[in-house]
């Protein structure tokens, strides 16, 4: 398993999920020690399972421990090669808006509309996963709030069947996390035009201290 997949696509949270999971196989009680719902954490770990292609848990039943979680082999490969520490995929600052609607203004041009509040003209960070995005060729019929008009910098396969895209978005790089399937049909290559669409709650406030995920 590649350290820059893990580092990249496993967050914080994700990581210490993974670590309680393999020391006491119960998604509950994993979750309460996290203080996160139950739905959250089996979201956390559906969403591993795409990324890469495989479960990285799985329910038990019957025997000591029924309904239990415990994790497959990736999973405990995760727990290993995984570290606490990754860079942030998507992290920009500007400034809070809340007319006509709560959004953050990063400069020209750019602006992301997102579900949290704050101060009206504070200066605030927010983060979107590289997994949070939605790639189309031209403008499509979605429900997300945000639609980046990007331009493809470059494409980077990884051996476990994923890639990440680099794009520019109104002067700045954004990372977008893909299969290599999908970027094969979209026909994504360096110089290509794309829309990259994220949901208003994918633009997460990051503030000091706080755990990523």
């Amino acid at each position: 398993m590649r350290r820059g997949t893990v580092d990249r696509w496993v967050t914080p949270l994700d990581r210490r999920l993974l670590e309680i999971l393999a020391a006491e196989p119960n998604v509950v009680r994993a979750a309460r020690r996290l203080r996160i719902g139950r739905d959250r954490a089996v979201y956390r770990l559906a969403r591993l399972a795409r990324l890469f292609g495989t479960p990285v848990a799985e329910g038990q039943r019957g025997g000591p421990s029924p309904g239990g979680t415990s994790l497959t082999s990736l999973g405990r490969r995760l727990v290993a090669a995984g570290r606490p520490d990754r860079p942030p995929g998507n992290r920009w600052t500007g400034t809070y808006t809340g007319r006509p609607s709560p959004a953050v203004r990063l400069g020209p041009g750019a602006r992301l509309e997102v579900s949290f509040r704050a101060r009206e003209g504070a200066s605030v960070t927010v983060e979107v996963e590289p997994e949070a995005f939605v790639v189309a060729r031209r403008p499509a019929a979605l429900s997300a709030r945000n639609a980046l008009r990007a331009t493809v910098l470059a494409v980077r396969p990884r051996a476990d069947g994923t890639a990440e895209l680099i794009a520019r978005w109104a002067g700045r790089p954004v990372r977008v996390a893909l299969t290599v399937g999908s970027i094969g049909r979209l026909g994504l290559a360096p110089g290509a035009r794309a829309v990259l669409y994220a949901k208003a709650v994918a633009v997460r406030r990051v503030t000091r201290g706080s755990l990523r995920g």
